[in-house]
């Protein structure tokens, strides 16, 4: 029997730390002015005995609440860091492979800019198209579209250059001088 109630104060426990920031802000607050008021205004709100009966239990509330939100908040200021930092080595990548590309990608990326909805009909089993494709530079225009067969049996559908691409070469000059000659 004691072993049954430790192991449900346990399960207790586990289900107070996975209540939402807001009502753990909430609990801190109110479980920190119950523990922390000066007794003046304890006796005028009539919290006087029930602090002096339960303040140690409301006093380990406290501290374990304000400890799971510094906690959490440690965590999102690190995964925020996190995404910027994954995010500039992004920006990084693209441009990298946007002005090292060969003679091939920036002649075909040319010829989306070209065009005035900025979308080709390309051969599907391309090896330049599936690269492309691969690093987000174009993409199929749609998940359902008429395919084009031709006489060597390709599949020929709809790709369209990606929005960022158009914006990330007018942002540099470098990029501007190779893609809009």
């Amino acid at each position: 029997m004691k072993g049954e109630s430790n192991l449900t104060s346990f399960k207790d426990f586990l289900e107070f730390l996975k209540l939402s920031p807001n009502i753990l802000a909430a609990i801190s607050i109110v479980t920190g002015t119950i523990t922390l008021i000066p007794d003046y205004y304890a006796k005028k709100i009539y919290m006087y005995n029930f602090r002096n009966d339960y303040g140690f239990i409301i006093s380990i509330l406290f501290l374990v609440s304000t400890t799971i939100l510094i906690i959490l908040l440690f965590t999102y200021i690190f995964k925020y860091i996190n995404n910027v930092i994954i995010n500039r080595k992004i920006q990084k990548g693209k441009y990298k492979y946007l002005i090292n590309a060969d003679e091939n990608k920036l002649s075909l990326i040319k010829e989306f800019i070209k065009d005035s909805t900025h979308t080709l009909t390309l051969p599907m089993n391309d090896g330049l198209i599936i690269e492309l494709q691969h690093f987000g530079i174009i993409t199929m225009a749609g998940s359902t579209q008429l395919v084009d067969i031709e006489f060597d049996n390709s599949v020929y559908v709809k790709y369209f250059l990606q929005p960022w691409v158009i914006t990330f070469i007018n942002k540099y000059d470098e990029l501007k001088d190779k893609y809009m000659k």
